[in-house]
């Protein structure tokens, strides 16, 4: 179980517990989202869903800000395909790639040894007695024990299906933690499920690389926090 530990004076617990949904490579909305927070580091804890580099205009910057504010993170489906893309490069096997690929690797090959390290350390969910932390989802029959790694990483649909349409793995989930955060279902937006006015499921991946809202949940506070997105408008999938 992940251990985490904030500030405390008097016995009060004086820092934040944050969690941020899916940034994509959209750096300089991480940046607003921390500022409008008014993070402090020394007291606060970040989060990311997963899908921290790909897709968005500045994979690099956003790693600068992983590494200033030592923000935790579970393995994205996107990053699974990102630490594959630069090992292959690293091992100089590196065939013909898509304009978009190829841009992001480039943008991150200053600190790539770095980074392939740290994306190789990532977790498939961070659980506490507080919360659990995913990027996709779980299975909502076999629940986290029994819950695969593909599942972990790209769940969507329940029962599972192609494409973005249909029920979701969170409509079939019977709330047994106290809190579910997620991201990874841009196509379905910012998700918040309560039982008894108290939410038992957050999903954070609101589109911001497609042009939406970065979203942020505080879990002392119970509050949702958005930035607005700097990107096009396009569609989310």
């Amino acid at each position: 179980m992940f251990e985490y530990h904030l500030r405390t004076f008097d016995g009060d617990i004086m820092g934040r517990t944050i969690f941020i949904g899916d940034v994509h490579g959209c750096a300089e909305e991480f940046r607003h989202m921390l500022d409008k927070l008014k993070f402090e580091r020394s007291n606060d804890l970040v989060f990311l869903t997963g899908d921290a580099f790909t897709k968005g205009p500045d994979a690099l910057g956003v790693w600068k800000i992983i590494r200033e504010i030592d923000a935790k993170m579970v393995m994205g489906n996107h990053d699974v395909a990102l630490l594959e893309r630069l090992r292959v490069r690293l091992n100089g096997k590196e065939k013909k790639l898509k304009k978009e690929h190829k841009r992001i690797l480039d943008d991150v090959m200053p600190v790539v040894d770095d980074l392939v390290a740290w994306i190789e350390g990532l977790p498939l969910y961070i659980e506490t007695q507080d919360f659990l932390l995913v990027h996709a989802g779980i299975n909502p029959e076999k629940e986290l024990g029994g819950t695969s790694q593909d599942e972990f990483v790209t769940i969507r649909t329940w029962p599972p299906k192609k494409g973005v349409e249909g029920d979701r793995w969170h409509d079939a989930y019977q709330p047994i933690r106290p809190l579910v955060i997620f991201g990874h279902d841009a196509p379905n937006g910012l998700v918040i499920k309560k039982q008894k006015k108290v939410p038992y499921l957050v999903g954070l991946d609101s589109g911001c690389v497609y042009g939406n809202a970065l979203s942020a949940y505080i879990l002392e506070e119970r509050l949702i926090v958005q930035v607005a997105s700097l990107q096009p408008k396009q569609f989310a999938n």
